[in-house]
């Protein structure tokens, strides 16, 4: 079983913690991590998903997860690529780029951005097999295009917010 922190809709903990799965009350939150990947020819590294339990199984998305008990949210966005892509990254090439807070569909979440510059090669990937199917290089007008096809996650919907994806255009919104 896995266990997460909750939260106030200001990332306050609440000195509680929930079951992973279980629906949260009304001004509770649990956080959760996106990691974008960019190399140096402005493309991004996605991956196809192959857990079934993920919101839209078998779709591309980027890195992403839930900070376990007592973990922080940089600290997850290191341990989910590690555990979905095999790449070891440091606090220091992560920059926090956007803080959603999100009552969407079913659940309520407070979504922590991050994005990091990296050449990584296909050969150098460790998949973990049981979360990922396969992995791309894609520019951001490729992504949308998968968006608009319904074959890449659309967290603009599942997030609630209008503009998600105008985070990878603005180099000034990370930190």
């Amino acid at each position: 079983m896995e266990f997460f922190d909750v939260y106030d809709q200001y990332g306050n903990y609440l000195q509680k913690t929930a079951m992973r799965g279980q629906r949260l009350k009304d001004g509770e939150y649990f956080l959760v991590v996106h990691v974008w990947i960019e190399n140096d020819n402005g493309e991004f590294l996605i991956q196809q998903r192959a857990k079934k339990s993920d919101p839209i199984p078998h779709q591309w998305a980027i890195t992403s997860g839930i900070p376990d008990q007592g973990e922080t949210p940089v600290d997850a966005a290191i341990r989910e690529t590690k555990e979905e892509l095999g790449i070891t990254l440091k606090k220091s090439q992560l920059n926090k780029c956007s803080q959603i807070v999100s009552d969407h569909n079913r659940y309520n979440t407070i979504t922590h951005v991050y994005h990091t510059y990296a050449n990584i090669a296909f050969d150098e990937l460790i998949i973990d097999k049981n979360e990922v199917m396969n992995t791309a290089y894609v520019t951001y007008e490729e992504i949308m295009r998968m968006v608009n096809n319904k074959t890449f996650w659309d967290y603009s919907a599942l997030l609630g917010v209008e503009d998600y994806f105008s985070i990878l255009r603005s180099d000034s919104a990370c930190e």
